[in-house]
């Protein structure tokens, strides 16, 4: 059998760039305050989310039909609180995209794609990572990692507010690549091997629910790392570590018995493992994502360039310890 990975990076590049495309056209035709922008229902889920999902999940099951889906939305919420505008945008925007005449059941089925029960590869998906990012126009993902036999195999980051849009590809022993979503060339990315303390730049998530920021405080103190620390929403953060703008993402909960979605990770994981980084948890261990929708083995997220990942374990354990 012939190695599918070229094709699946086709599809999901493919894929990536017409669903950053939508989001940016519901982005301008939007209110400029996020408060104003039309929500489906309580949460921050918007059109976009589901138009996303929708011209992703329509190229998979069309190139992919026996691989497995694991997706962040379902349509259901979808029909539950959408209204004449909204259903009349996502129908526009989506036949816009594909070239062609589609209805509001046809975007809900491709919504609802699981594919095969069991498969050699998973698509899992997250078609707005940040969406309280989004909403601010500020940073956003959208996130295609591919598992084979449930560990990272391919992924795809589009990332349409980073540098006027950037999109990230890797495949497992292939590396890792950037090119513009507007098009040009790809370029080979790597990540930094700084590990002088006054270099390590931390990277940290803007909720602080998704990121104890006084973790990672604690942790910048015990190894005195004065490279600067910012906060940047979404899986972003993987691709500016992939290509040497920072060296550490570290991403402690606020709750210990709180477990990642693998949605959230799929794909950041594979684009800064094969830019040269590592990934794990909070313990050290790879992250297992077999395990279903979560990573049920594993707490919390340490990604950096692997120089500094062992200091960065060890001030962890220094500084749990002390807040046990």
């Amino acid at each position: 059998m012939n190695d599918p990975t070229d094709r699946i990076l086709e599809v999901a590049q493919r894929a990536g760039r017409a669903a950053a495309r939508l989001c940016q056209a519901v982005l301008a035709e939007a209110p400029a305050s996020p408060d104003a922008m039309a929500k489906l229902g309580e949460g921050p889920v918007t059109v976009a989310d589901y138009g996303s999902q929708a011209l992703i999940l329509k190229a998979v099951a069309e190139a992919f039909p026996d691989h497995a889906v694991i997706a962040e939305e379902g349509s259901a919420h979808l029909r539950e609180h959408t209204g004449d505008a909204s259903t009349e945008q996502i129908i526009r925007l989506v036949s816009r995209e594909l070239g062609q005449k589609v209805d509001f059941d046809q975007i809900c089925a491709w919504i609802d794609h699981k594919g095969a029960a069991e498969a050699e590869f998973t698509w899992a998906i997250d078609p707005i990572d940040g969406t309280k990012g989004f909403l601010r126009r500020e940073q956003y993902a959208v996130a295609i990692g591919i598992l084979r036999h449930g560990q990272p195999h391919a992924g795809v980051l589009a990332c349409p507010s980073l540098d006027g849009g950037m999109q990230f590809s890797a495949a497992r022993g292939r590396g890792t690549t950037a090119v513009p979503l507007a098009k040009g060339p790809p370029q080979r990315v790597h990540v930094t091997s700084f590990s002088d303390p006054a270099k390590v730049r931390v990277l940290g998530s803007v909720e602080a629910a998704h990121g104890d920021p006084k973790v990672v405080k604690a942790v910048i103190d015990d190894l005195k790392l004065t490279g600067g620390m910012v906060r940047i929403d979404s899986m972003v953060k993987y691709a500016v570590v992939a290509r040497g703008e920072a060296e550490v993402y570290l991403r402690p909960r606020n709750k210990p018995d709180y477990r990642e979605n693998i949605w959230d990770h799929a794909a950041g994981v594979i684009v800064t493992e094969e830019a040269g980084g590592r990934v794990s948890d909070l313990d050290g261990r790879p992250l297992d994502f077999s395990r279903g929708k979560r990573l049920e083995d594993n707490r919390g997220v340490l990604a950096t360039n692997g120089v500094v990942h062992a200091a960065i374990l060890e001030s962890l354990r220094r500084v749990e310890a002390l807040r046990a």
